[in-house]
């Protein structure tokens, strides 16, 4: 949300999780949910990743992004990975909370990215490949 004023003069599509803190989101933005994550690997985790794999591909069909831009997290993968299939740009933005160690979900998408941000520079001895941009709030 920090990119507000840029996504808002493109057509976008922010996709995030179905929790409480974004629904209220919806009134402002055009946006579409994806399962939660839950915790551990248990059945429900799968399940909902199998269910986000079919509506990430719902998503890349009917609104046939030229990019997409992420913060991350579980629900990111399965859209990241259809889209590279599907030849889309990705621009990955490190979360700023993330100093000195790897994150799961990013480092599934860093070879696949065509942009891999961080916003700390001690993140790039992590992630070599990396652009830092320094701090975006």
């Amino acid at each position: 949300l920090e990119l507000d004023e840029i996504i808002k003069r493109y057509n976008y599509l922010i996709v995030t999780e179905d929790v409480e803190v974004t629904r209220p989101l919806k009134a402002t933005y055009n946006m579409q949910y994806m399962r939660p994550n839950t915790k551990g690997r248990s059945f429900a985790f799968w399940f909902n990743s199998f269910i986000n794999f079919y509506i990430s591909c719902k998503i890349l069909i009917s609104f046939n992004p030229d990019l997409i831009i992420t913060t991350g997290s579980y629900t990111a993968v399965p859209i990241c990975l259809l889209a590279k299939l599907f030849r889309k740009k990705i621009v990955w933005i490190l979360t700023y909370a993330r100093i000195n160690t790897r994150e799961k979900s990013a480092s599934i998408i860093y070879p696949f990215s065509d942009l891999f941000i961080v916003q700390w520079e001690e993140e790039k001895k992590l992630y070599p490949r990396a652009k830092y941009v320094g701090g975006i709030y």
